[in-house]
C-alpha cells in the first residue's frame, strides 16, 4: 500500500455509515451481517443512528421494503449488537485508562 492510498482510507464506522445511507434492501442485509461479525472500536452511535434512520425512516424511491423485508432486517438485531459492542469498547477503554494511571503512579 502506498502512502497516498493509506491517507484515503477512513475508519470503519465512517465507511459503514455512508454505505448504510445509500444501501438497498439486499445491501442492508449484507451490511447487517458484516456489522454483527465485526469488532467495532468506535462510532457505534453513528452506525446505530444511520441504521435506524434507514430501516425505520422513510425509504427513498429506489428502495421499497415490504413488511417481510422489514422483519428480516429487524431479526439481525443490529441495535442490540451495537450497544453490546459499544459497552465492551467502553469497558476496554476504562481498563486501559486505569492501567495507565497505575503505571504512571508507580513510575
Amino acid at each position: 500500500m502506498t502512502e497516498q492510498s493509506a491517507k484515503q482510507r477512513r475508519p470503519f464506522h465512517e465507511s459503514i455509515v455512508e454505505a448504510i445511507r445509500c444501501a438497498s434492501y439486499s445491501d442492508m442485509m449484507c451490511l447487517g451481517m458484516l456489522i454483527n461479525e465485526t469488532k467495532i472500536p468506535k462510532g457505534h452511535d453513528e452506525i446505530l443512528a444511520a441504521w435506524q434512520e434507514r430501516v425505520l425512516g422513510p425509504w427513498d424511491g429506489h428502495l421499497v421494503v415490504g413488511l417481510g423485508d422489514l422483519e428480516s432486517l429487524q431479526t439481525l438485531n443490529i441495535p442490540v449488537g451495537l450497544l453490546e459492542e459499544k459497552q465492551e469498547a467502553e469497558k476496554k477503554e476504562e481498563e486501559k485508562k486505569a492501567k495507565e494511571q497505575v503505571e504512571t503512579a508507580t513510575s
